[in-house]
This record gives structure tokens, C-alpha cells and sequence, in this order.
């Protein structure tokens, strides 16, 4: 009549029970693992960074339980050095005379375009001080104060003594005398009474001759630092532009008793700070020097060798007002001193310097006395 049915045997239901309850619990194992998953690692992760931060922390710390380092003392070296500089030398048409800074400020007031800057008169104003041309053969390089000698020494006493300030002998010798000329310059160029030290960020130095200004390269409210160009003289038609060091090259040494510009085999004379040679003999001589070319590399080398002390670079130290310092040792008591030139390794220093060694690593040691105020 109709199908016929096989019939159930009891271990059959009982298979497809147990198959059915096996289907249902694998159901349930694959619904819940992944929660089980992510709660697991984020309980193992944090244990596993903890106990990796607690790990570092109680090692050895060998950079601290190293020995401090010793302080390493070496002689001063005394030298007598001719100051050199590399520049480059082109011919044609020279820019005009770049009046440069040595100080740094707020320009209230900016050079005048056809102003004829002659020994004292104002060429700018900065941070509402007069800032006034000196006319002389080559710039004043460094700070002068009583005691100090040289041929800068005579520059300042010339300038002074053009001024009305100074009517003391010109020997190269900063005396009683010219600290009085030098305050009362000070008290009038606004930097207060009784001002013993000479700055020559209150003058611009013009050249060996008056200039007039051509180009006004600065504006009112321009900040400017050593080396910022202000303004500029006329062009100076067929002389040799020399382009010196960002900066000039009175800070590479000292110059300051003449310099010869060398192109090849050639030499002429050089004003550092000037920027050409104008001399038409000399200018001949450097176009023969550099044919069939018209540009080059020249080497300007200071006429006379200067006595100097030579200490490591790594002996000096600056400290928070700008003072550089040398130490004898790090007990002792740093030594204020004014680089006068140097290179990458070595420092060359006043031949007066007072200390005969002085301490190479200063940054390693621990120092007695700070540098500077």
C-alpha cells in the first residue's frame, strides 16, 4: 500500500542522539572561543610587559656604575702663527664697500642713501643707540680694555684723538688716558657712565677713507647680528671682488698688521674686511695670475707672525652669558679669554694667556666653578 518504513532500532536513536549532541556541543565550542581568545590576551599582555619593565629596571645599570671619567690636563702651547684665510677672487666690476656689524639689535634708525660717513658720523641707530663710522686702515677685531697693547690698541687712540676725545700719545698702549677718552665715548654713544672697556660694536668700520653711502641694504625694525651687511658704498670699476668667509675673516686670526692676497705665484696687498683690490697695478697682476680665467681660489695670509698660545677646541667652554672660559683644572677657577683665531681641532689665544695647562675635557668633569656670571 504505501512505503514501507524501516523500522528504529534503540542503538539507532541512541547514535543520533549522541551524533546530535555532538553537533550541539561543537556548536557551543565554536560560538565561545573567541571571547575566551581576546580575554586571555588581554590578561597575558599586560603580566608579559610588566614583568619585562620589572626585569630592566633591576638589571645592572653599567653606565651608571661606571667609574666617573678622570680629568685629562694637558701644557698650553706657545706659537708664533701667521694668520691665513682661503677666499675667492673674480675680476670685472666690484660690488661696493659693505658696511658690516660686529654687534647685534633692533635697527630704530637705518643708514641714509648719499650720506658721507667720515670718522664719527652716525651711520645707523640700534636698539636707539648711535652707531658711528671709523675711517681706518683695517677694524678693531676684538673688546679693548686697560692693560691690552697692539696695533688695534693704535687704531682706537687714532679714532678717539680724531673725535676730540683722546689727546694722548698714539704707542699702542691702553692707559689711564684712554680709559678716560673710552667712557667718555661710552657716556655718549648711550651706554652709560663711568663704562671703562671699548666695544666695537659702537662703530662701523667704513674703510681707510670716507664713503658714501650708495645702497641701503637694512630697514627699521631689522634684527641684525656680527656680519649683517647695512649698506653699501658706490661700485668700484675693474678691481678684484674678493669674497671672504661668511662672517669676514678678522675672526680666523689676526690680521691686523697688514695681509697679502695670493693668486698662484702672485701676491699683492690685501685690507681684510675690504672685499677687492683696486690698485691697477695689482689688479693687473691678478688677472695675469688667473688667465685665461677670471675667477679663482686666493689665500689671504697676515704680513706679520703673531705670538700666540694654542689650546685644544675642546678646552674651551661657553658659559649662559657668553663668556668663553678655559680651566686650569676642575677645581679651579675658569679663565675668561678671547679666541683670536684657531681651526677645527685647536684654539689660538692671546699669547698673555696666564695659564700654562689647562683641562681638555671640561664637559666630562664635574667643575668647581661655573663659567661665566
Amino acid at each position: 500500500m504505501g512505503a514501507s518504513v524501516s523500522p528504529l532500532h534503540a542503538d539507532d536513536g541512541l547514535r543520533l542522539a549522541t551524533t546530535g549532541g555532538r553537533m550541539r556541543r561543537r556548536r557551543g565550542d565554536d560560538g565561545s572561543a573567541a571571547p575566551w581568545l581576546v580575554l586571555t590576551v588581554l590578561l597575558v599582555i599586560p603580566v608579559v610587559v610588566l614583568t619585562g619593565w620589572w626585569l630592566v629596571a633591576a638589571a645592572e645599570n653599567r653606565t651608571a656604575a661606571a667609574a666617573p671619567v678622570a680629568a685629562v690636563v694637558v701644557p698650553v702651547a706657545r706659537e708664533d702663527v701667521r694668520a691665513e684665510a682661503s677666499v675667492s677672487v673674480s675680476l670685472g666690476e666690484a660690488p661696493g664697500f659693505e658696511l658690516t656689524m660686529t654687534g647685534q639689535g633692533t635697527v630704530t634708525t637705518p643708514p641714509t642713501v648719499g650720506a658721507v660717513l667720515d670718522s664719527g658720523a652716525e651711520v645707523l641707530r640700534v636698539d636707539d643707540r648711535p652707531i658711528r663710522a671709523m675711517v681706518a686702515d683695517a677694524p678693531l677685531w676684538r673688546a679693548l680694555s686697560a692693560g691690552d697693547t697692539g696695533p688695534d690698541v693704535v687704531r682706537l687712540q687714532e679714532h678717539l684723538a680724531a673725535l676730540g676725545y683722546y689727546d694722548g700719545a698714539a704707542d699702542g698702549a691702553f692707559g689711564a688716558g684712554l680709559r678716560r677718552a673710552v667712557e667718555t665715548f661710552n657716556t655718549d654713544a648711550g651706554l652709560g657712565r663711568r663704562v671703562p672697556a671699548f666695544d666695537p660694536a659702537t662703530v662701523v668700520w667704513v674703510g681707510p677713507e670716507p664713503l658714501t653711502v650708495h645702497e641701503v641694504l637694512t630697514t627699521a625694525g631689522a634684527s641684525i647680528a656680527p656680519g649683517t651687511a647695512v649698506a653699501r658704498g658706490p661700485a668700484r670699476p675693474d678691481a678684484v671682488t674678493v669674497t671672504e668667509p661668511q662672517g669676514g675673516i678678522a675672526g680666523l686670526g689676526d690680521f691686523t698688521g697688514g695681509a697679502t692676497l695670493a693668486v698662484a705665484d702672485v701676491e699683492v696687498p690685501y685690507v681684510p674686511g675690504s672685499g677687492a683690490v683696486e690698485s691697477a697695478p695689482d689688479v693687473a697682476a691678478v688677472s695675469d695670475a688667473l688667465s685665461p680665467g677670471t675667477e679663482g681660489v686666493a689665500r689671504v695670509s697676515a704680513v706679520e707672525a703673531r705670538p700666540v698660545a694654542v689650546v685644544p677646541a675642546s678646552a674651551l667652554v661657553q658659559g649662559a652669558d657668553g663668556t668663553v672660559c678655559l680651566y686650569g683644572s676642575a677645581d679651579a677657577r675658569p679663565v675668561a679669554v678671547t679666541p683670536v683665531g684657531g681651526g677645527v681641532g685647536s684654539a689660538q689665544l692671546p699669547s698673555d694667556l696666564e695659564l700654562d695647562e689647562v683641562l681638555t675635557n671640561p664637559g666630562r668633569v664635574d667643575l668647581a666653578h661655573p663659567c661665566g656670571s
